[in-house]
């Protein structure tokens, strides 16, 4: 062969192999990019170390505590304790001015968690708003605003006392596809999710005047709106209270719902009785129910005592007027403040009640007073009583059990936890109430005169003042309670936050009806600690301190991380295995409401927070409007923080592209978004084809 010729082969084998590693490196490094597991913020695979996607639990926070468990826990793992320093502001959402009030003494925003569903925010304002947000940026999906006249509902219903509206949640009810507001009085509102359209009204929830004294009710009812209906499939379960102080006959009713436009009563459950009193009131289901004894819990350990074993002479009388005294009145019994769970397999619904009124002068109503202060059982479908527990038993501090519970699970074994003003926290036997374990927490402070009654004792049945006989002032337990948080929960442990908030307590005079009761600061210390419980044994795994603030409001718990909105205006956010301190946010205004988390459109997981607008006027400084705002991890969506333009128009701005995004296409991996594309099996072909002919080629070069 001609040297010539040698370099001519040469140079042609030196092209074909070029040729072949570009087809070889082209085809993988395309195949590979269509190939590449998405990586999320934290370094783990997919959004879910587990399943590489997101599930509806994950996307979606549909009710107050989460679900119908009330768990207040989202088992998503994206924001997680590795990187959730690294949140930032994605958008922020004024909410707009709306028509005040009078006398409703509510700042403007929101008291409500956020709502998500399918990558929509709701929120419902404490002026009767109810807005639904794109979770993407913020925009108005559509805005609501009930009018209310009050002047002309006190007109129609004489015997309910006007508007008070205390707007605490939003819930979402998936089978229904409506979610209904908590800040309705005498009536639910039930509006489309996508629309805001009304979907289902009950009205009358109060009855007629005359339905109310044929109840037995000489009083008058509160009008109050304090939690969204509880759902157990086609049954909607409502708690009516009683005006605090004004004597209103309380009862939770079950509505029959599977018509939308004809929601009809099924059963009506009193959980007081008759103005005029019962004598054999407290023996109807003696049988049972529980009492819990402060004394006999702090003498023995004791958890419960059967009501069978309480003395004849106490339960007979139980609600009835002493002698020369006014007609008894019931108060506020059935004031629901919180979340009540629905077990999805039996249908009983767990429902928590407020104190028996009025308070504390309890000369109108001697006995344990049941079912006030205490948690109920209820079979949805019947309204029939399963079981009972009352864990303040003739209340005249305000310690109710009306915050929100949690269905849990020991060893097989359904259980109830549920935390009361007393500060104790119960599991409680699902089937029958009977407490599993109790949890007195060791850092909470109780004044010698608040500890609590014996129940067989009709002495302390009959008590009317915590003190010395005849005092007008007395150190009281807690303005606001020792245990007013939202618990949480992920499987395995119970958080529950408790405080020491003591005040001085003045009776000025006796008053026929009414909580005839001034409180100011009593000067001791304003403290509360945050606890971590082992969920089947109550014993502490650890605990996390807060001076100087009363603690109100709710916990969330998520990727190993536990939130404390607090009132002093930070976010902690806590390891929630260790109780270490993992980070702050600041924000400058109180934080009274618990945070939640879900997914907006895209899947990407964000943070949802309120701020300002509080409740009640005497947590915080006045003026402040309130506002939504959203974090999230460094990502592919807008980073820069927008402030929204909240108009209070009925438009219907913006929404999500879709209410649903495919999992098995769309992926969101934290700081990029990954597509997994059909077209990467055809390039992956190409490839080998590729390879195969630049072989051929190769080995024909070095033949010749």
């Amino acid at each position: 062969m001609h040297t010539s010729d040698t370099s001519v082969n040469t140079r042609y084998k030196i092209i074909v192999m070029m040729m072949t590693m570009i087809l070889i490196t082209s085809s993988l490094l395309l195949s590979g990019i269509f190939f590449l597991k998405p990586v999320n913020a934290q370094g783990g695979m997919g959004n879910d170390s587990a399943s590489g996607e997101l599930t509806t639990e994950m996307r979606n926070w549909e009710m107050i505590n989460h679900n119908n468990l009330g768990w207040s826990f989202n088992p998503q793992n994206i924001i997680n304790r590795d990187n959730v320093n690294q949140l930032g502001l994605k958008w922020i959402f004024p909410y707009p001015k709306s028509p005040s009030i009078p006398g409703a003494g509510t700042y403007e925003g929101s008291g409500a968690p956020v709502i998500i569903v399918d990558g929509i925010a709701y929120s419902a304002t404490n002026h009767r708003g109810l807005i639904a947000l794109n979770a993407n940026d913020g925009r108005v999906v559509w805005n609501k605003h009930v009018e209310y006249d009050n002047n002309q509902l006190v007109k129609d219903y004489p015997h309910v006392m006007g508007l008070l509206p205390h707007t605490h949640a939003v819930n979402y009810y998936a089978d229904q596809g409506f979610i209904i507001p908590s800040y309705q009085s005498c009536q639910v509102d039930g509006h489309d999710s996508l629309l805001g359209d009304l979907s289902l009204q009950v009205l009358e929830l109060c009855g007629t005047q005359r339905e109310a004294r044929a109840w037995g009710n000489l009083g008058y009812y509160a009008s109050i709106g304090t939690h969204p209906p509880a759902i157990f499939e086609d049954i909607m379960i409502v708690p009516v209270m009683g005006s605090s102080g004004k004597g209103g006959r309380s009862f939770i009713a079950g509505y029959d719902i599977s018509d939308l436009e004809n929601p009809a009563r099924l059963w009506q459950t009193f959980v007081v009785p008759e103005a005029l009193g019962d004598k054999d009131w407290a023996l109807h289901n003696c049988d049972k129910g529980w009492f819990f004894s402060f004394p006999e819990w702090e003498e023995s350990g004791r958890m419960a005592v059967p009501c069978t074993e309480v003395p004849m002479d106490v339960l007979q009388h139980d609600w009835r007027k002493k002698p020369n005294l006014p007609l008894h009145s019931a108060s506020t019994v059935a004031t629901v403040w919180g979340h009540f769970p629905v077990d999805p397999d039996t249908g009983i619904v767990y429902i928590g009640l407020g104190e028996s009124g009025p308070y504390p002068d309890a000369s109108k109503r001697p006995g344990p007073n049941l079912y006030g202060s205490g948690i109920i059982a209820l079979d949805s479908k019947t309204g029939e009583m399963i079981w009972w527990f009352q864990a303040v038993p003739h209340d005249m501090w305000d310690m109710d059990c009306a915050w929100g519970g949690m269905l849990g699970d020991i060893d097989g074994r359904k259980v109830l936890y549920k935390g009361c003003k007393n500060g104790f926290l119960y599991a409680l036997d699902a089937a029958t109430g009977e407490p599993v374990w109790v949890f007195q927490p060791p850092a909470l402070w109780i004044p010698e005169g608040s500890k609590g009654l014996d129940p067989k004792l009709k002495s302390d049945m009959t008590k009317v003042w915590p003190g010395e006989e005849g005092s007008t002032e007395f150190l009281g337990i807690n303005y606001a309670g020792a245990l007013e948080a939202d618990l949480a929960y992920d499987g395995e442990k119970v958080f529950l936050a408790t405080m020491n908030m003591p005040v001085l307590i003045t009776k000025p005079e006796l008053m026929e009806f009414g909580n005839p009761l001034l409180m100011r600061p009593s000067g001791n210390p304003i403290n509360s600690t945050i606890y971590a419980l082992d969920a089947k044994t109550g014993e502490i795994v650890w605990d996390f301190f807060l001076d100087g603030v009363g603690y109100r409001g709710g916990l969330t718990v998520s990727g190993g991380v536990l939130y404390i909105p607090s009132g002093d205006g930070f976010l902690y956010m806590v390891n929630s295995d260790t109780g270490e301190l993992i980070g702050t946010k600041a924000f400058g205004t109180g934080l009274w409401t618990q945070i939640t988390i879900g997914a907006d459109a895209s899947d990407n997981m964000k943070v949802f927070i309120q701020t300002g607008g509080q409740t009640i006027t005497s947590w915080g400084p006045a003026g402040i409007p309130g506002a939504m705002l959203v974090f999230g991890l460094p990502s592919s969506d807008v980073d820069v923080p927008s402030s929204v333009d909240a108009s209070s128009s009925d438009e219907s701005v913006a929404s999500p592209d879709s209410r649903s995004v495919p999992q098995s296409t769309t992926q969101a991996s934290g700081d990029v978004m990954v597509v997994v594309n059909p077209f990467s099996y055809v390039l992956a072909g190409f490839g080998l084809i590729a390879l195969i002919a630049g072989s051929v080629l190769f080995f024909r070069s070095n033949r010749d």
